[in-house]
């Protein structure tokens, strides 16, 4: 990757941050003498509030390539690669329903299952890696997997990043585009960390021990104990009863792995269920529990404010997209003293700049299926930070191949304080890769090259809804 060449006469900024946030500003130059660890946070930030950075001292034509922003030196001709070549093969789509151990019920999800589509990328070198996507992402999939056949994913990737997307209105696809580039990037991460012979926290920057990184697990608006129509849950939760259901099965957790965090998911169709529950779930975990709501956008702001106003004194960890939009949680916040988080308000680095700019702070959820990768994500982290918000990884019920690839994120990024990591694997009644170390609420990060992590070809037969698709 080279950087691009910008003559200037302009002075670096004394605070190149500050220098991204200032409404006019379009160029802001940096010096190398900040660092990598503190230009890859200016560079991300500058990507949000559209700027364009420039670095200025030794070694700018190359750090600048490094971090894909531009020099005001002159390219250098690229130093021989000393990375092992990783040509890509062969891409393998395995589509997936993996099976839940109780219906998932949520405003916008009455399901039994999850679909996924897990890709597999052979290299020419006899190296494997892995990634995953939506199912609804297939198609998209499919036409840009053709793309990386025969690349070189130890050079090609910045090459490859850039052509996925350039601007927003490249990608016409939206969500589904953003999930397939993060499959098959995922699984490029994978193969690189595989061939350093490092777990990819390591090829991400993490220093030091690893560490058991907390989890909170999801749980449905309601367990009705079988599978059932709308209309059959409608009744089910005209029985304020049943709430004590979702408190039963969130202590089956706490049993099972020493959980004490939840993400409380909502049908949207009553407060007085959702009142009830959260009220009793805090009753029966107590008072150091970590308790999140989350509605997925289902009430409107004028009904989202009477229902959090009543939802304060519960002491929850945050409100999860409590209503529809960047402008109806600013309205709120007016009103509501619980901490808000977001994974749909917030899903792309132009986002972030509109929440600053309202005067909200709030945790971003982020995951590598809506940041499209693993260095979406990154990018997102760093300039959430720059902004005062919170990043934090999202989840929903992923195979363990991204359940690892969150892992290794949260430790890298330090996304799992305040909040723990989202986790939807122990919700799950079967996967495709070995079961994980969760314990005392916490989940160990896999050690070994790579994810650290194998899909078992057992489990892929077992798991399968459709045949896989080859290309080569």
């Amino acid at each position: 990757m080279t950087s691009s060449h910008i003559e200037t006469t302009q002075p670096s900024a004394a605070n190149p941050l500050a220098a991204c946030l200032e409404p006019s500003t379009t160029l802001v130059v940096a010096e190398t003498a900040l660092g990598e660890a503190r230009l890859r946070q200016v560079a991300a930030l500058a990507r949000v509030m559209d700027v364009t950075l420039a670095l200025r001292g030794p070694g700018a034509s190359a750090l600048a390539a490094t971090l894909g922003c531009a020099s005001t030196a002159p390219p250098e001709p690229a130093p021989p690669s000393s990375a092992p070549a990783l040509t890509v093969r062969e891409i393998i789509m395995h589509r997936l329903a993996l099976p839940l151990t109780d219906l998932y019920v949520s405003s916008m999800y009455l399901t039994p299952t999850q679909s996924r589509v897990v890709v597999e990328i052979r290299t020419h070198q006899g190296l494997t890696g892995w990634g995953e996507s939506h199912a609804t992402a297939l198609p998209r999939l499919q036409a840009l997997a053709k793309t990386w056949l025969g690349k070189n994913l130890a050079q090609d990737m910045p090459a490859l990043r850039r052509a996925f997307g350039r601007i927003g209105f490249d990608n016409r696809d939206g969500r589904n585009a953003l999930s397939a580039f993060a499959g098959l990037e995922l699984a490029a991460w994978d193969l690189q960390a595989q061939a350093a012979g490092q777990p990819l926290h390591r090829l991400l920057g993490h220093q030091g021990p690893t560490r058991p990184m907390p989890i909170a697990c999801p749980l449905p608006a309601a367990v009705p104990g079988s599978l059932v129509t709308r209309t059959e849950l409608a009744a089910h939760m005209a029985d304020l009863g049943n709430t004590q259901r979702v408190v039963e099965l969130a202590l089956s957790f706490k049993q099972r792995f020493g959980i004490n965090a939840f993400k409380y998911k909502s049908a949207g169709n009553t407060p007085a269920w959702d009142i009830t529950t959260l009220k009793a779930l805090r009753a029966a975990l107590g008072p150091q529990s970590k308790i999140r709501f989350d509605p997925n956008a289902a009430y409107s702001t004028h009904a989202a404010r009477e229902l959090c106003e009543a939802l304060d004194p519960i002491g929850l960890e945050f409100l999860e997209d409590p209503t529809d939009g960047l402008e109806g949680l600013a309205r709120l916040s007016a009103h509501v003293r619980t901490p808000f988080a977001t994974n749909m308000c917030v899903i792309a680095p132009e986002h972030l700049a509109a929440a600053y700019r309202r005067g909200l702070s709030v945790t971003v959820l982020g995951d590598v299926f809506l940041w499209g990768g693993v260095e979406g994500l990154r990018q997102m982290a760093l300039a959430a930070r720059a902004l005062g918000h919170r990043p934090a990884v999202h989840s929903f019920y992923e195979s363990g191949v991204v359940t690892a690839a969150n892992c290794h994120l949260a430790l890298a990024l330090g996304t799992d304080q305040p909040h723990p990591m989202d986790c939807g694997w122990p919700g799950l009644a079967a996967d495709i890769t070995p079961p994980f170390a969760v314990s005392n609420g916490h989940i160990l990060c896999p050690e070994g090259p790579g994810l650290g992590v194998m899909p078992e070809a057992t489990a892929l037969k077992a798991l399968a809804n459709a045949d896989p698709i080859h290309l080569h």
